[in-house]
């Protein structure tokens, strides 16, 4: 190039890449750099020479239509400068080859380092640590969460949730039942994740039942909260709640009912809350809390609706004793096999 044999394709591509402002900023810097080497300890015959070279340069550049002009020399000045253009050369080869790769490959680091109006790669996203909580006994659990809501979880049911709720999210994931008293914060929704169904809220408090092989049961005790469901990867609202709401979602069926906040509350506190439910839901109940079977031999009685309120801690024996009472049947306890046989 110094020496003025320089293609006329090789000038139109030169010029092209001068138009771009990123890269003719580069290219002065070097061109800079290696001239300031030029001139460190040359005389000033060199210096000169150097100057008008690089002066003939861009006037190439300018005029790449025209007839590729060729330049001579002594041939003792060129000896000695050989190593200052060679390094030159070398200079610009390498950062044509690094200029046209990062034009090449738009989304490599190199390109997005040249070209400022690229934005930095997206930070690569951590993973997530979860809490989890899980409550293995009879009774229920207090759990209080970072951001200052309160979950009661009850019977080996279980939930999970990003530690310290970065972002502009409250994700809780639930397996079981839960009661939610949620914490106030318009900038970041509440949302209970269980299975395929999806409560927000802002600040309020509810509960959530998803109990294996059962429908999924939401009721409102305050404030407002939608629930959807996620069907492929499609979200569909299922309903808008307010207090005394409930719903029931199973086999893509919804239900939706009145309720008795104070029912609700009762759960929180550790209480068995029936309202119009069928004996055969009530004895199911029975199975899973107290570990035991029951035979029904009357099969009848199982039709019977019932309203009942019975403390989770109140011993199995003087619980049937109350349901038989309520629902007029007998019934005999075996201790040894803890069935239990209405008849």
């Amino acid at each position: 190039m110094l020496s003025g044999n320089i293609s006329l394709e090789e000038k139109r591509e030169l010029c092209q890449l001068m138009m771009d402002p990123a890269f003719s900023s580069l290219f002065n810097t070097v061109l800079d750099e290696q001239g300031g080497e030029l001139v460190m300890d040359q005389n000033e015959q060199a210096q000169s020479y150097t100057n008008g070279k690089l002066d003939w340069f861009h006037q190439q550049l300018s005029a790449a239509d025209t007839e590729t002009p060729v330049i001579t020399m002594r041939k003792s000045l060129w000896k000695r400068m050989l190593p200052y253009a060679a390094a030159l050369v070398t200079a610009v080869s390498g950062l044509l080859f690094w200029w046209t790769n990062a034009r090449n490959e738009g989304n490599t680091p190199v390109a997005q380092e040249i070209n400022k109006k690229n934005e930095y790669p997206a930070p690569v996203k951590k993973n997530i640590q979860y809490t989890w909580h899980h409550n293995p006994g009879n009774h229920r659990l207090k759990v209080k969460l970072a951001d200052g809501s309160v979950v009661t979880i009850g019977r080996k049911g279980k939930i999970r949730y990003p530690a310290g709720f970065e972002g502009n999210t409250r994700d809780v994931y639930l397996e079981g039942e839960a009661f939610f008293e949620v914490a106030k914060d318009m900038n970041k929704p509440f949302t209970v994740f269980s299975g395929d169904v999806r409560t927000q809220v802002l600040g309020t408090s509810f509960k959530v039942s998803a109990l294996p092989k059962s429908a999924v049961e939401v009721a409102v005790v305050t404030g407002k909260v939608r629930v959807s469901y996620k069907s492929g990867i499609m979200e569909n609202d299922l309903a808008t709640m307010l207090p005394g709401d409930k719903i029931s979602w199973k086999n893509s069926h919804l239900t939706k009912l009145k309720m008795d906040p104070k029912d609700v509350l009762a759960w929180k506190h550790g209480m068995m809350v029936f309202r119009k439910q069928s004996l055969e839901e009530i004895l199911d109940v029975f199975r899973k809390h107290y570990g035991v079977n029951i035979t029904v031999i009357n099969k009848g009685f199982l039709r019977e609706k019932i309203s009942l309120t019975l403390d989770e801690k109140m011993p199995l024996e003087k619980a049937m004793n109350v349901l038989s009472v309520t629902a007029g049947f007998d019934h005999s306890f075996d201790h040894l096999s803890r069935t239990v046989t209405i008849q």
